[in-house]
Order: structure tokens, then C-alpha cells, then sequence
């Protein structure tokens, strides 16, 4: 649902909630499929349909139902002959939204901002269309550097994309291909593996962090999308290969990851930054959304198309005096908290990963990483499942401390960098 679609029902919820008959408009609403009947609001609803607070609470939580609720909810609501309130939502509140935007000092609102509420979920699998950087961003303060990021390819990318377990990671394939397109457009050199058991994700982990062309690139991403879960023993978060159960399944940690891109391990990438993205589950535990009005904003995945994967996502010296840490210039992505799922659209792909991608080929031009993954889990934070059910992602920082823009698609010598 679009912001201002969403503004409407707010701002005149209270006005409009009284003239409801709700025995006639409910039938329209599960008709036309604002709810589904196995919404586990509804048996708490149904005890008391017509209480206020229970049509407040139906009416309310419409903004909430995906892209197509508002356009569903005018629908119903004529049909069962409630076209007073239509005029109200179309009409009075349209020219009162507008005369509000008019009072507003857009001087002060950053792109970002303004193009917040646009980044949305759809029932559609996402399509990459990059805004690309016509500048490199210079914004030297004296208090935090650069890193450089002007080579060409601007860095490489492993990606590690594991679909086929017992039960296959539906619409996974989404999550790789736009991926793939992303980096691809945005100057990246990306190599793709699909469904590893676990000692082969070591292999093509430490395989990659050999490759002669780091020494001629700015930056890496290993990105790693597969189940996961909390290993028992150490609590770590593990890696599931695709041979996962069986005898000689081999377990990856997502710190041993680490470890094959530290000064010892990788020297060729000493100083640059590293980058690395898990889209797995980390444990059984659900996050219960909190009802606050800045986090009822939401927009919701069915279940029936949701697949939460509860099943199972020392100092060394290079000169006489000059020393850098070990572990540095590295930030750690997680989808999801410690011991949590992750979700995952069977549609149209894992909700981390889409809204990764919509921010990164929005905003990559003008915003360093940090701030991207900040961007990305303000918008996670406006997702749920029907049950309240919602993610939230964490970004480790291991010494990252520069700002790292990727300057997506530019490049001084113009030269394309999926030539190479």
C-alpha cells in the first residue's frame, strides 16, 4: 500500500470507524481477500465484531495487507454500501494530504528521504533497474577517510546460493539472480555457485580469497544465501550445506568465513574492504512485532507464501614500521538476530535480500555501505507475517572504520567492467 494510501486511513480512522456496519462490509473484506480466513486475528475478532474496538482494529490493521489492500478496501466498502466513507478517503482526505505536503520545507528532506516510502514489496519477483553514480563521491571531513573504490571491476563478488535440500528453498533462485544483475551492473566481477554440500563452500570460500584478481580490485563481497541454524554446542550460527543430515556433512560456521580473508589468509585484500552478507536462519526463535505506531507500518507476506526456514541462516608486521591488525576492514551482514529465522517469500524471494537490492540500486550512488544497511532494516522493520512475526538484521563492524561508496556503474576510464 503507498504511503499515502496509508496516510488516509490514518488520519480519518476515528471520523469513519462509527459509520462502518461491519456485518455488511466483513463478508466484503474476506471476499475480496483483504483477509483470509485463517488470519489468527479472526477468531479474536469474531467474538466481538461489532465492539468499536474491534472495527478500529480491522479497519486499521487494512493498511497493513499488501500493495492492493486500499484499492480492495474501496471496492468493499461500496459494495456494501458504505460510499460515504469512500468520499471520505478519496476526497476530503486528498486535498487535506495535499495542503499538509504544501507546509512541509522539502529544502531539508534528503533524496533518501523523500523516496523512502517507495521501496516496497510486491507480488511480483523485484527487477533491477540501477541508478548508477555519474561522479565518484568525495566527501573527504578530516574525521573519517575513504576507502578507495575506483578500480575496474570495482571488486569481486562470491556468491554462494544453496536451493536444493529435502524441502528446496522456493523462489531462492530470485534472490541469486537479482543479485547477480545488481553487482554485475553496478561494475562488480560476480562468481555464482549454487547448492554446495558443506566442505565445498570451504573450499569455493578459500578458493576465491586466492584469486590473483583481488590484488587488482578495491573491494569483496561474499554473500552466502542458505538454511542455517544455531549450533548447539558453541551457539555460533551454521551454514547447512545442501548434504546437510547426511553422515559426512561437513559443519561451516560463518566465522570460519571470516577467517580466510584475514592480512594472513588474504593478503592481497590487506586494507580494503570486505564485505560479507548471510541470508540464513540463525536459530527457531521468532521476533514478535511490538504494536507502536512507527512499526504497525507494515507490509505483510501471506503465510501460505512465507517459508521462515525453521527447519531449518593478533597483530602481524608487514615492515619495520608499519602494522595492521589481523581483522580489520571487514562488516558482517546478518539477515536475522541470533537464534532467529529469517523469512523468505516462496514467490518472490527472501524479504532480506529484495529489500537489499531495491536500496542498494536506489541509493548505492549517493550513500556509503553503512548507511545503506541502516536504510535496509528501516524498511525490514515495516515487515510481518499475518501471526505479528518480524526480522530484524544485524551489521557487525570488525575495524570498518571508512566510508566505503561503490560508486555503482561509474568508471573514469569508461570502460564496462563486465568485460573483463
Amino acid at each position: 500500500m503507498e504511503q499515502k494510501d496509508r496516510d488516509k486511513i490514518d488520519l480519518h480512522c476515528d471520523k469513519v470507524v462509527p459509520k462502518i456496519k461491519i456485518t455488511k462490509l466483513w463478508p466484503k473484506l474476506l471476499e475480496h481477500k483483504i483477509y483470509n480466513l485463517d488470519d489468527v486475528n479472526i477468531p479474536q475478532w469474531e467474538k466481538n465484531l461489532t465492539a468499536g474496538s474491534t472495527i478500529k482494529d480491522i479497519f486499521s490493521k487494512i493498511q497493513t495487507r499488501g500493495p492492493k489492500a486500499y484499492e480492495r478496501l474501496l471496492l468493499s466498502l461500496k459494495e456494501s454500501g458504505h460510499e460515504d466513507i469512500c468520499d471520505i478517503l478519496e476526497d476530503k482526505v486528498k486535498r487535506s494530504h495535499e495542503n499538509n505536503n504544501n507546509k512541509y520545507d522539502n529544502t531539508h528532506v534528503s533524496y533518501v528521504n523523500k523516496s523512502f516510502h517507495h521501496i516496497e514489496l510486491s507480488d511480483e519477483p523485484l527487477k533491477i533497474k540501477l541508478q548508477k553514480a555519474v561522479q565518484f563521491v568525495d566527501d573527504e571531513n578530516g574525521l573519517i577517510s575513504l576507502y578507495p573504490m575506483r578500480s575496474n571491476p570495482r571488486g569481486l563478488v562470491l556468491l554462494i546460493t544453496n536451493i536444493l535440500y529435502e524441502k528446496p528453498r522456493l523462489a531462492a533462485e530470485h534472490d541469486e539472480n537479482n543479485l547477480t544483475e545488481l553487482f554485475q551492473e553496478m561494475g562488480f566481477h560476480v562468481i555464482s555457485k549454487k547448492n554446495l554440500k558443506g566442505k565445498e563452500i570451504k573450499d569455493e570460500v578459500k578458493k576465491f580469497s586466492k584469486r590473483e584478481e583481488l590484488a587488482n580490485v578495491d573491494s569483496c563481497f561474499v554473500i552466502i544465501s542458505s538454511h542455517g541454524r544455531e549450533n548447539e554446542v558453541n551457539h555460533g550460527t551454521e551454514i547447512l550445506g545442501v548434504d546437510t543430515g547426511q553422515k559426512d556433512a561437513e559443519k561451516v560456521f560463518c566465522d570460519e568465513i571470516l577467517d580466510y580473508f584475514t592480512v594472513d589468509a588474504c593478503s592481497k585484500m590487506a586494507g580494503k574492504p570486505k564485505i560479507f552478507i548471510f541470508q540464513l536462519c540463525r536459530g527457531l526463535r521468532k521476533q514478535k512485532i511490538k504494536y507502536e505506531r512507527l512499526v504497525t507500518d507494515i507490509i505483510p507476506i501471506d503465510p501460505e507464501n512465507m517459508d521462515e526456514e525453521v527447519k531449518p541462516d593478533n597483530t602481524i608486521l608487514l615492515g619495520p614500521k608499519y602494522s595492521i591488525r589481523n581483522y580489520a576492514d571487514m562488516l558482517v551482514v546478518y539477515s536475522t538476530l541470533p537464534g532467529h529465522v529469517a523469512y523468505r517469500d516462496t514467490e518472490t524471494g527472501s524479504w532480506f535480500i529484495q529489500i537489499l537490492c531495491s536500496v542498494f540500486m536506489s541509493f548505492a550512488r549517493e550513500c556509503h555501505v553503512q548507511d545503506l544497511f541502516n536504510i535496509i532494516d528501516s524498511q525490514l522493520q515495516r515487515l510481518r507475517t499475518s501471526d505479528d512475526n518480524c526480522q530484524t538484521s544485524t551489521v557487525q563492524s570488525i575495524g570498518f572504520n571508512r566510508r566505503c561508496y561503490l560508486n555503482p556503474g561509474y568508471f573514469s576510464d569508461e570502460h564496462s567492467a563486465n568485460e573483463t
